[in-house]
């Protein structure tokens, strides 16, 4: 089981997509106390600290800066990642979320604190002139800084009048507040859609739960959301809820198996669900030699392949999926995250 310090807030989450009868039997097997919705609501005193603060996609501190909390955006204004322009914007109360104009409160924690010179050019003409003038990287990101909540359209104007230089593109496309229309005029191409993931940029909440790894991570983000950004949250939830139903549900062992998966798991949070209750199904089976998941034994000692003696000359590949006698699901099998062969059950096919 993990600290029920940390698996409080992190399987927290998860267990708000099921109903709550379910979710307090989870928490009886696990031994998994239930958070408080109040205190889980509130911004930490302190600044997050950990490899999954710092490390965490730029994305997120966008989400954060559209709550317009003077409290979440002192935590914004502290991390690693953050650049001038938000520190900036957060020093002068500029708002980000959609239903706020006007100057913000600015925290008195960050009196002391001066907001980072920038050249803001004088107008929609000076600031195309100065993107159109990079012609290097640090160039490119100097003069991202300078666009404004205000000027991305301004931005895509100049774009589609005459292509703006590559550099130029690239730093405006790694802004974590680039509207998702403007980067994808910038470019598609895999390499493009690479560089943005590397660079942190992800397309929102519902992507970076499906996609991001490893799990335990992206738990703890979501986690921190209820605080961090609640209104981007829900994108979240509604991705993850259908495969959480499936695969834990009420099923008290998924639920016991995934805590004992989740600190060393490599895989992304689907990957997660789907492995925990792979195992605790086929723990479940009344079949010959059970998996044990208690024993940490999850891999299968009997495949013919595995044993070199194949079932009428054929071999499984494990990546495929297809024609795996030992599985009930085409995905059980194809994960990376030390699991790749989970058989569920040990009766051989007749004829």
């Amino acid at each position: 089981m993990l600290n029920e310090a940390v698996s409080a807030a992190e399987l927290g989450f998860l267990l708000g997509l099921v109903d709550p009868e379910s979710a307090a039997r989870a928490r009886s097997r696990t031994g998994v106390r239930e958070v408080d919705p109040v205190a889980a609501a509130k911004p930490p005193e302190h600044v997050p600290w950990g490899p999954w603060w710092h490390g965490m996609p730029v994305s997120v501190l966008w989400w954060m800066l559209q709550e317009d909390d003077p409290r979440v955006n002192t935590l914004v204004y502290h991390h690693q990642r953050a650049d001038d322009r938000m520190r900036h914007d957060i020093i002068n109360g500029r708002p980000y979320g959609p239903d706020h104009s006007g100057r913000l409160k600015v925290s008195a924690d960050l009196s002391h604190y001066p907001a980072p010179e920038l050249a803001l050019p004088s107008g929609p003409d000076a600031l195309t002139a100065v993107l159109r003038a990079v012609t290097g990287m640090s160039q490119g990101r100097a003069a991202a800084l300078l666009v404004g909540r205000e000027d991305w359209a301004v931005v895509a104007g100049a774009d589609r009048e005459q292509p703006l230089p590559g550099y130029t593109r690239w730093a405006l496309a790694i802004r974590p507040d680039c509207p998702p229309a403007l980067r994808t005029q910038f470019g598609t191409h895999r390499k493009f859609t690479n560089r943005l993931r590397d660079a942190g940029v992800v397309d929102g909440p519902a992507a970076y739960a499906t996609g991001t790894r490893p799990a335990r991570d992206v738990l703890r983000v979501l986690a921190m959301g209820r605080w961090a950004f609640p209104r981007r949250l829900a994108e979240a939830a509604d991705a993850l809820r259908p495969l959480v139903h499936a695969e834990l549900g009420g099923n008290t062992e998924a639920w016991a198996v995934l805590t004992q998966l989740l600190p060393t798991f490599t895989g992304t949070l689907p990957e997660l669900l789907t492995t925990a209750g792979a195992i605790a199904g086929s723990a479940g089976e009344a079949a010959e030699g059970p998996l044990s998941v208690g024993s940490g034994n999850t891999e299968s000692p009997g495949r013919p392949e595995e044993s070199g003696h194949g079932s009428g000359g054929r071999t499984w590949d494990s990546t495929s999926g297809h024609d795996d006698p030992w599985s009930i699901s085409p995905t059980v099998g194809r994960w990376s995250a030390g699991f790749l062969r989970i058989r569920t059950s040990w009766r051989r096919p007749s004829g």
